[in-house]
């Protein structure tokens, strides 16, 4: 019989377990955050995974895991707001992928390919992403201060 809870009735491989499916891409993105120190800091490189929750991005010089930053796909020019879930290392230590969680569900942040790797007729109008979440204001905050615009 199957269980009320729908994580109990995938199956045991992580692929099963997803909430929404990955698929290969390669984008081009800007990930933006308050380093430790305080100060605004940017890295540049790419998406190599997406699905409609996050990514995983190939950045030679990534946050630290659990923090929140502004990744922009810079051929759509959107932004959205994500948090570092794990840290992707090489067994000499070596940092070679982080994997982001969207903090808002987002099905055309990606582009055209829209979603779970479905071709999209949709054309990006690089407005950033919103949330009705009740964090939405200090998201918003937070994603001004990085991309240094004035808040609205």
């Amino acid at each position: 019989m199957d269980s009320p809870n729908p994580a109990e009735n995938r199956g045991s491989r992580p692929e099963d377990r997803r909430r929404s499916k990955r698929f290969p891409l390669i984008v081009p993105v800007s990930l933006k955050w308050i380093g430790l120190d305080g100060l605004p800091a940017e890295a540049e490189g790419r998406a190599v995974e997406g699905s409609d929750h996050g990514g995983l991005l190939e950045i030679a010089d990534p946050p630290p895991f659990g923090k929140e930053a502004a990744l922009t796909n810079l051929d759509s020019r959107r932004t959205i707001m994500v948090q570092v879930l794990s840290l992707r290392t090489t067994p000499e230590g070596t940092v070679r992928g982080l994997a982001v969680q969207f903090l808002s569900l987002s099905k055309e942040f990606w582009g055209a390919v829209g979603i779970e790797g479905q071709v999209s007729a949709e054309i990006p109008t690089g407005a950033p992403e919103t949330s009705p979440s009740p964090v939405a204001s200090r998201l918003k905050s937070l994603l001004h201060l990085l991309l240094g615009r004035p808040r609205l």
